[in-house]
Formats: C-alpha cells, structure tokens, sequence
C-alpha cells in the first residue's frame, strides 16, 4: 500500500468471532473429551467433530472474497482481481509449506493448511464468477463430491495418487477436491455481505433450513436401515453423519451450521461488542493460535491427543484468549497474519507494477 492509499477497511468483528468459534472447536475435536474415551467426557463436543474444520473452510472462503471487493479500496487504480489472485496464490504457496513444517513435527493431528493452501489455488479460476454461482458450484462440489471422487482415485497409479501436492487433492484428510466445496460457498457468502440486518435473519434462517434437511435425511436413512446414529465416527454409505465421513448430508449439513454460526456471531456483536471482543481478537489470528496449537501438542506429546482432557482443552483455549487480547491490544495483527499479509501484498504490488509498465 502507499502512502497516498487509504487505510484498510475495519475487520468484520462477528466474523472473527466466528472464526474463533471455529478455531476453539478444532482444539476440542483435537484434545477435548466427548465422551467416547472414558467417563469425564462432554458429549455435547460432539459438535465440534467435523463441523469446526468445515466453518473454518467457509470462513476462509469469505475471508478471499474481502480481499476481493476491499482491494480498490486499499490500491485504488489497480485490477481487483489480478492483485487479489496474486495474494491469493502466495498465501496458498505459504499455506502448504507451513503444512508441511507442521505435518513433520508428526504430531497425530491431521494438518489442515497445506489442503487448504491447494484449495487456495483451486479457486484462482472463479475470481470472476457471480455469488449465486459460486454457492451453487459449491453445494454440488460438496453433495457429488465423495461419490465422484472415490471410484476415481482407485484407479490412480500409486505414484501419482502420492506426489506431493497433488495428493492433497483427494488425501484421506480434507481432500481439497470435495473441501474447496466450502470454500466456494464462503466466496459467495463474502460477496453477498449478509452480515447485518435482515440479510443475517436470512442467513440464519437458510443455515437452520440445510442444516435440519441435511441432518434429518441422515437420521431419518439410519432408522430406515435400522442401524444406531453416529456423529462422530463414518460408517459408510450416502446419509452417514459421522464426521470427516464427506457424506453428502455430512457435508451439506456442515454448511448450514456454518450459515448459523456466521449469523449468530454477527448477531451477538452487534448486541455486546465489548463482551465479545476477546473471541474476536482470538479470530483475528486463528492461524497464528492453530499454529501453536501444533507445536504444544508437539512439545507436551501425543498422550494429550490419545487421553483428551477438556481442563486440558479449556486451558488451551484460555491461553489462546489471553495471548490474542494481548497481542490484538500492543500489537495489531497477529504474528503469523502479518507475515502473509506482508509478503502476498508486497508480491500482487510488484505483479501491479510490472503489469502497469507493461502495457504502458
């Protein structure tokens, strides 16, 4: 940015709420207890399984296509689309290698970031497209997804199906072919803005609406084949609601949570700001705490994993909170945060200026 460009438009407060929410969910899935190892679990953390990364996804989503509408604010006289997809797919790059540097301290959490810096890269082609197109590529991503996807890879040469990168495309773990679903969907939510007035009531409404239809459809097939509901565990089939089982009422139920839990986030700031400012300072920096998440467990050992314990998870997140109210208070933007915005800026003003010199 220069020096005769405006400031940076402010954070949308509920979102990083949202974006904490979803962080702190991730800890739970991560180390928390629901129950399923041993007395002193919290069944209710059951919701955290599978939906926490999903909002996660969707809010990353939304987060691209800020950057997007906010870019002609913040470089006036530049191409919105070019500059942002220059930011876009540096951040992807930086994504995958801190991935990667997360995936060899061999911690055993499923890494997110490096499947995330490829679905990065797999939406640079819909920069251009309309918000209801992108909501409805991705709804379809997401439902026909797994189905198409599975029978596909089997007959994958072994060598190609684990090539680095690539593999992140139909991995075990947030296959990025099925997940930039999501990200699809945050793209369209980010450029419809609902995130005030009656577009947030509609928000809400249409999130409650998925998620009951999606959700019901699993309960009501499991009673139909007479076998027990599993919200965590995948057993198969197209109406299984275990979690990370990429089912498409899984899948699709997951986004009508995210729906609602973007809205009520936004409500509930507009509604008590200063109450909620911890868990948005905490969102404005979810890389930087799912990073040290990651190197904790790394540091403590993979016994808090295997024998979760929620005094364990509530410590985290109070220190979490902690650290981002104090960070957010002294210093701005998060550590981490601030190193991708630095270095995918200054690379699409670069792009900008070999660009303008080019054609003039």
């Amino acid at each position: 940015m220069t020096a005769e460009s405006p400031p940076r438009p402010p954070r949308i407060a509920g979102l990083d709420v949202a974006r904490a929410l979803a962080l702190f969910g991730m800890f739970a899935a991560h180390i928390g207890n629901a129950g399923q190892y041993g007395p002193g679990g919290w069944r209710w953390l059951v919701v955290t399984h599978g939906r926490s990364s999903a909002v996660f996804a969707v809010l990353a989503g939304v987060s691209i296509a800020l950057m997007l509408t906010r870019a002609p604010l913040v470089h006036p006289g530049v191409d919105a689309v070019r500059h942002t997809r220059v930011r876009v797919a540096v951040r992807g790059g930086m994504l995958i290698a801190l991935g990667w540097v997360l995936t060899v301290l061999d911690t055993p959490v499923d890494v997110i970031l490096d499947n995330l810096g490829v679905m990065f890269l797999l939406v640079l082609v819909a920069f251009r497209w309309r918000p209801v197109t992108l909501i409805a590529v991705g709804i379809g991503v997401l439902a026909l997804g797994r189905e198409v996807l599975t029978p596909a890879v089997e007959h994958l040469p072994l060598w190609l199906y684990n090539l680095p990168v690539i593999h992140e495309l139909w991995g075990v773990h947030y296959p990025a072919l099925i997940w930039v679903g999501y990200v699809a969907v945050g793209m369209g939510l980010g450029r419809l803005a609902p995130w005030r007035g009656r577009a947030l009531g509609w928000l809400a409404a249409s999130g409650l609406v998925v998620a009951v239809l999606a959700y019901g459809a699993g309960v009501a097939a499991a009673n139909l084949r007479g076998v027990g509901i599993d919200w965590v565990d995948p057993t198969g089939g197209l109406a299984d609601l275990g979690a990370h089982s990429y089912s498409p009422v899984e899948m699709l139920g997951n986004v009508g949570v995210a729906c609602l839990v973007i809205a009520v986030c936004c409500w509930l700031v507009g509604l008590a700001p200063r109450v909620t400012w911890p868990l948005a300072a905490a969102g404005s920096m979810t890389l930087t705490l799912y990073t040290a998440q990651v190197v904790a467990i790394a540091i403590v050992g993979a016994d808090i994993v295997f024998r979760p314990s929620n005094v364990a998870w509530l410590a985290l997140c109070g220190m979490s909170l902690g650290f981002a109210c104090l960070w957010r208070w002294r210093m701005g933007q998060g550590p981490l945060e601030n190193v991708f915005t630095s270095v995918s800026t200054a690379a699409a003003d670069a792009d900008a200026k070999r660009h303008v010199s080019a054609v003039s």
